[in-house]
């Protein structure tokens, strides 16, 4: 169970996020290559707020896991993905992750894909399963306890322009952070690439993030950057 403090309600974030996994969903159901998908993360344990992003466990043959693990194989809902990025270091070896934010109705959504093959699968204890084709086991440890079981994969190899893209596609994150009143927001802050500020108010880590996002408008990511700031601009509205 996370111990991280739920935000003010954002009434418009939980309903893009409920278009979104409503259509990819039904995607996923649909596609015979899935042999079973489900929800991890605060929304799989019951823990989500209207800022909470999506965690997707799917379950591929091994023989398809590379295949299917490619962001453009991924279903997307409504909207357009802005970025991507191969996260297979943050599971077990053998299996695969793609982080991702998509932009829908000028808001950000970030997903963490996890897709495991059906040799290593197996429903995690906080986990809510959408579908199962092939009745895989309950597990006794919670998604964070798979996470972290074994030998992991070496992280991917990322240019300097896709660092950039990062830590632009992390300002929302760090923006939902300051929404919940986080103790961790300055940490993220100065990941992204922001000063060292703990003592820092809300307005003024909003501040910082801000400059932050016109700093990343030379990477081309117009739409992101724009996104960006329209989140931004709800935190502050929610926190009025």
């Amino acid at each position: 169970m996370s111990t991280e403090s739920s935000g003010p309600p954002a009434p418009r974030l939980a309903g893009i996020r409920s278009r979104w996994l409503n259509a990819v969903t039904a995607a996923l159901h649909g596609d015979p290559l899935v042999a079973g998908a489900g929800l991890v993360g605060s929304l799989g344990g019951g823990q989500a707020d209207d800022w909470s992003d999506i965690d997707l466990l799917v379950v591929v043959d091994d023989a398809r896991l590379d295949e299917y693990a490619a962001p453009n194989c991924l279903p997307s809902g409504p909207g357009q993905l802005a970025v991507a990025f191969d996260a297979r270091h943050n599971g077990p070896r053998g299996t695969r992750a793609v982080s991702g934010q998509h932009l829908v109705d000028g808001l950000p959504l970030w997903v963490d894909w996890h897709i495991h093959p059906v040799s290593q699968a197996g429903w995690a204890a906080d986990s809510t399963v959408i579908f199962d084709r092939r009745g895989f086991d309950r597990l006794a440890a919670t998604f964070a306890e798979q996470l972290s079981a074994g030998d992991h994969e070496q992280p991917t190899l990322k240019s300097p322009a896709e660092h950039q893209a990062l830590r632009l596609a992390l300002v929302p994150i760090a923006g939902k952070l300051i929404a919940r009143r986080s103790p961790g927001t300055a940490r993220m802050i100065e990941f992204i690439g922001g000063p060292h500020a703990p003592d820092a108010a809300w307005k003024d880590h909003l501040g910082i993030l801000r400059q932050l996002l016109d700093g990343f408008a030379s990477l081309g990511l117009s739409d992101s950057v724009a996104a960006g700031r329209a989140y931004l601009d709800l935190v502050e509205e929610t926190l009025r």
